[in-house]
Order: structure tokens, then sequence, then C-alpha cells
């Protein structure tokens, strides 16, 4: 017997070893998915307009009224495996125009690998408000500007786990679906900032509007401890609106970026500034992918929802890398898979390579 065991040992491994190979990270998991919509939530604790900023303010040369109500609605869709298991968690934070269904496939890809995805609209910067008045770019520089969405955005992530702790307590669906001891976060532009910020890295007062004082260097801190990794699409470099050079050194927990030589940057920044940015992030479990000819909408797919996003010609072709490589990244920072993250590599991500996206690199540090 005690012969047996090594050699019984070595073929189980090996058997783990070839069944593990064979996992397409890109594909569908195992597990069937459903959705639960709550369109209603409203954070109480928030006026639509925060009391600093009641009144009439100025943006961009025009005068408005503030809103106010009781608070600021914070819809939600829940995606997550059928089943009764607990699960990881991962918040979703759309951009700029977008909502709930942005990113409808990426978060039914997560969930069929076992994650529960919590899909954040941001009434601040949705799709109505990027609409109005039929004026997209004025009302796009309008929302990347404005302060109070700016503080809004992170806030209505605290609201989502405040939400989901609430849930996994009493909710007849979701109770104890939800493993809040291990929690991410993934949003594309507008959503990336929202998840770098969550994940520690701090805004830049230099171009929001209203000011807050003292209106020049970093932002306050609006981190949420309980975020223990993040996944920022199309991550924004220094420059205006968002970042400093000064930003990115708070940053506290692993980061994974994802962008692409097409993947240009508002107000004329070049694609490249949001990777030459990557130096500026400290030392920690960090990785950047940078996908040959990858455009700046390639990154969301709402394949599947009612609500279709704005077309983009090559995202088929740029969605298989980065599906695998937001579940390889999720799953060696909220799963504890050491193998997911070896396979974070150049030489990883090459065989999901597609169509007009055809080289990938991948920096660490």
């Amino acid at each position: 017997m005690r012969r047996k065991a090594p050699l019984l040992s070595f073929i189980l491994t090996v058997i783990a070893g070839l069944a593990f190979a064979a996992v397409d990270p890109s594909a569908s998991g195992p597990h069937k998915t459903a959705e639960l919509d709550f369109p209603e939530l409203v954070d109480a604790s928030r006026r639509q307009a925060s009391e600093a900023q009641k009144g009439i303010r100025r943006i961009f040369g025009e005068r408005r009224a503030e809103k106010s109500g009781a608070g600021r609605k914070v819809p939600v869709k829940v995606h997550l495996p059928v089943g009764d298991s607990k699960c990881p968690v991962v918040i979703l934070s759309h951009g700029a125009g977008g909502d709930l269904d942005t990113h409808f496939a990426q978060a039914r890809h997560l969930a069929t690998h076992g994650y529960v995805v919590l899909c954040v609209e941001h009434v601040g910067s949705n799709r109505e408000k990027m609409t109005e008045g039929l004026q997209l770019m004025k009302n796009l520089e309008s929302m990347i500007h404005d302060s109070a969405e700016i503080m809004d955005r992170p806030q209505d992530i605290t609201f989502v786990l405040n939400q989901a702790e609430s849930w996994n307590q009493s909710h007849p669906r979701l109770k104890g679906r939800f493993d809040l001891e291990h929690v991410g976060i993934m949003g594309h532009s507008y959503g990336a900032f929202t998840t770098m910020v969550v994940c520690g890295m701090r805004p830049a007062l230099d171009w929001i509007v209203p000011t807050i004082p003292p209106g020049k260097g970093l932002g306050a801190s609006q981190r949420d401890p309980r975020v223990d990794c993040g996944v920022a699409l199309s991550p924004q470099g220094v420059g205006e609106p968002f970042f400093i050079r000064e930003s990115f050194g708070s940053l506290q927990v692993p980061l994974l970026g994802v962008s692409g030589t097409l993947d240009k940057q508002q107000n004329g920044l070049s694609a490249e500034n949001r990777k030459e940015a990557f130096s500026m992030w400290p030392a920690g479990g960090h990785r950047f992918v940078w996908l040959n000819g990858a455009k700046h909408l390639d990154f969301t797919d709402s394949t599947g929802a009612d609500r279709k996003a704005t077309p983009s010609p090559t995202r088929e072709d740029v969605q298989p890398v980065t599906r695998a490589a937001t579940l390889l990244f999720f799953d060696t920072h909220l799963k504890g898979d050491e193998g997911a993250g070896k396979r974070l590599t150049q030489a990883g991500l090459r065989p999901y390579l597609k169509g007009k996206i055809n080289q990938v690199e991948v920096l660490a540090k």
C-alpha cells in the first residue's frame, strides 16, 4: 500500500491537470443562471443632489436648478448561478450612457462560472441622461466632469454592497447566496474610473464642476474596504477629467486593466496614455492586458439583453480574450486559484485571440 500511494497521487494529479487544462475561461461555465431585477432601489441616505450642491449651479456656462428628492435611485440586476450555493460577488459598473444591461453577456459569463454579479445603474450618467435633448457629446462632457456624479458613483457601489448584506440575511431567493468575504468590482470607462477609486485610487479635483475645495490636486479617498480586487476595462491614464499622476499611488488591492491600441481616451488623449499609467500603479498583484486593434466599445457586450449597446465591429473579436482575462483574474483573487493566475500571461491568453485582434501583451507588477 505504501508503494501504491505515490503512484495513485501522481495519477490523480495528472487527471486534475488535464481537467484544468480543458477549461476554456472564455466560454460559458457549467452553471445555469438566473436574473433578478431591482429597478426601484433607492438609497434614502442621499438626496438627488447633495446638500452642498442644492439650488443653482453652473455647468459649462449653463445655469440649471438642482433636483431634490427622498434619495438616489440605484437600480440593480442580479445574475447568479441556479442553486443554493454561496458564491463570490462581483459588482459591475457601466460607462457613461450605459445601463443595467450594457454588460449583460459578461455578467452572465461570470455567473455561469459560479459568481453572483450585481449590475448597477448609475442614474446620473446612464443612457437616459446621455440622450437628454439629443445632445450626446454635450451630455457626456457634463456628466464626466460633474462633481456630484463623480462622488455618487462610488457611493452607489457602497449602497449595493450594503444591500447585498441585507439580502444575504433575509431575501427569499438571495438569502445565503453572497460570499461577502470575497468581493470584486468590474467596470468600463466611467465604470473603470468607479472601479479604480473604489479600489483606492483618488480622483483629481482639477477639472470637476462645481469645484470642491481646494479645487486642485487629489480628492478624498472613496475606497470601500470590502472590495478585494477589481477589473478596469478601458482604465484612465493621466489627464482630464479623472486622474493626475499622484492619483495612482493609493491603489490598495490587485487590479486588472484591459485596453487596446484603438481605445482612445477623453479630450484627445491617446490609447497609449492608458497603458503608460500602469507604470504609476504601486506593486501588488496587478496585470494589464493590451490588445492590438481593440476599440473602446469592444469592452462592452449586451448580447442576450433586450436593450442593446452601441454596435462595434470588432467586439466579437475582443470579447473572448477579455472574458478569459477577467475570469482568470477573479478566480485568482476571489477563489484562491493559483493556477488561474499562472494562465494570465501572454502565452495563456493567445489561444483566445480572434479575427482582427491578433496580438496581446500582458504587463505585471
